[in-house]
C-alpha cells in the first residue's frame, strides 16, 4: 500500500526525533519541515498533530509546536507497560520462535558485545554517541524480533501504538554516559541467558529474564535522569 504523505512526513520527522536532530525543546517549524521532506505544510500539520496525541511534541499556545522534554515519570510508566507487555512476549516468543529468529536474536547480540569490548577499551569507560546510537539500534530490533516470534498480533498492535520501546530508546540517544562497560555486560549477560531459555522453550524463564533485564534498565535510566535533573 503507497504511503500518504501524511505517514510520509510521520515517519521523517519520527525519525529526526529518534536520531536526536530534533532534540528536546526544539520547535517545529511546519514550512521548514515540509520543505526538508518535499511535501506542503498541511501533511506535516497532520504529522504533529499525530505526534502530539503520541505524546511525543506538545503544543505550546501563542508558540507552537515544541518538542517533548523528556518526563521521568512519563518514562517510568513506560517502563511498566514495557514489562506487562515485553515480558509476556519472551514467553511467548518461547513456545514458537524459529531456528533462523534465535540467529537473528544471536546476531544481534554479537552486535552488542562488540560495542561492549569497545567500551571497555576506552579510558572513559563509557559510549560515545556513534556507539551508543548503533547500541539502540541492535536494541531496538532484539526486541522487535522477540515480539514477532511472540506470534500475538494483539500484543504487538498494542507495544507499536504506544511506543513502548522507541520512545524509551529515543530517550537515551542523547546520554551515551548511561551506556557504561558495567551497563553493557550486564545486558549481553542477560541477553545470552534469555536466548538459552528462548533455545529450551522455558517460557517461564524467559519471561522471568525479559522481566528482570527491564527492571534493571529501569533503575540505571531513571536513576540517572532525576539526577540529571538535579543539577
Amino acid at each position: 500500500m503507497e504511503q500518504t504523505l501524511a505517514e510520509k512526513s510521520y515517519d521523517h520527522i519520527r525519525q529526526m526525533l529518534s536520531s536526536g536532530e530534533l532534540a528536546p525543546g526544539n520547535r517545529l517549524v511546519n514550512r521548514a519541515l515540509a520543505n526538508d521532506i518535499g511535501v506542503s505544510v498541511i501533511p506535516v500539520r497532520e504529522a504533529i498533530h499525530r505526534l502530539a496525541s503520541e505524546g511525543l511534541v506538545e503544543h505550546i499556545p501563542g508558540s507552537g509546536a515544541f518538542v517533548r522534554k523528556t518526563d521521568p515519570q512519563d518514562l517510568d510508566n513506560l517502563y511498566v507497560l514495557r514489562d506487562a507487555l515485553e515480558s509476556c512476549a519472551a514467553g511467548e516468543a518461547a513456545r514458537y520462535i524459529t531456528e533462523h529468529q534465535l540467529e537473528e536474536l544471536e546476531s544481534t547480540l554479537v552486535e552488542a558485545q562488540a560495542i561492549t569490548q569497545q567500551i571497555k577499551q576506552q579510558s572513559n569507560r563509557y559510549a560515545t554517541k556513534r556507539q551508543m546510537n548503533v547500541w539502540l539500534d541492535a536494541e531496538q530490533r532484539f526486541h522487535g524480533l522477540l515480539i514477532e516470534a511472540a506470534r500475538n498480533p494483539l500484543l504487538a498492535k498494542v507495544i507499536h501504538e504506544h511506543h513502548a520501546i522507541g520512545q524509551i530508546f529515543d530517550a537515551q540517544r542523547t546520554e551515551p554516559q548511561l551506556l557504561t562497560a558495567e551497563v553493557a555486560t550486564q545486558t549481553c549477560s542477560g541477553k545470552t541467558e534469555l536466548i538459552e531459555a528462548l533455545r529450551q522453550r522455558d517460557h517461564q524463564r524467559a519471561r522471568e529474564l525479559m522481566s528482570q533485564q527491564i527492571q534493571r534498565g529501569r533503575k540505571q535510566v531513571l536513576r540517572y535522569m532525576r539526577g540529571r535533573s538535579t543539577r
